[in-house]
């Protein structure tokens, strides 16, 4: 388990999956949308992460994107369609409208897993582990709605320390690591 089957899956990755810096493209995309609306990267960033639970990386995107556009022409937070819970949503609104500083920021993420991605795009090295992250660590396929991806506070720091150990066995930062590792399992499983 653990480990080994992370490496098992990092070895798995072809070179295109290893070159591609995951992050620092979900950043770029950030970033572009940061520049269309005048505001930090960071706060766009945190309403990308807000909305990122269950939401396709595209559609995550669209979602935020629209969602600040929105929020910006003084539009209610109804009038937009995400593909994530609405409880997301209006913490993404929220992040909007209060403005909080980066650090506070990640208090209002509260959520380990969106706050990790946050912290993975702005360029933090942590990880983010979320369901595919789990099953490639176990090396089963479960599907994201099942409750055992569902991972507590100790599963989610005993996953990420798997993966910081797997990343220094190859020399690279622990959210590579998970990032190459998804794109690998995901490839492999035809998840698209």
């Amino acid at each position: 388990m653990s480990v080994k089957n992370i490496l098992y899956w990092y070895e798995q990755s072809n070179e295109a999956e290893r070159a591609f810096d995951w992050y620092s493209d979900a950043q770029e995309q950030c970033l572009k949308i940061a520049l269309h609306y005048d505001m930090p990267v960071y706060r766009v960033v945190s309403v990308v992460a807000a909305l990122s639970p269950n939401n396709k990386w595209e559609r995550n995107v669209s979602n935020a994107y629209d969602l600040i556009g929105a929020y910006l022409r003084g539009d209610h937070m109804e009038t937009v369609k995400v593909s994530t819970y609405n409880k997301m949503k209006e913490k993404a609104w929220f992040l909007l409208s209060d403005r909080p500083t980066y650090d506070e920021t990640k208090i209002v993420l509260s959520g380990q897993k969106i706050t990790c991605f946050f912290e993975n795009i702005m360029g933090e090295d942590t990880c983010t582990i979320d369901g595919h992250a789990r099953n490639i660590y176990y090396n089963e396929r479960v599907g994201l709605t099942d409750d055992k991806t569902n991972i507590g506070k100790k599963e989610y720091a005993i996953l990420q320390d798997a993966y910081k150990k797997a990343a220094k066995k190859v020399g690279i930062k622990a959210y590579e690591m998970q990032a190459i590792t998804w794109m690998a399992w995901r490839r492999h499983h035809g998840i698209s």
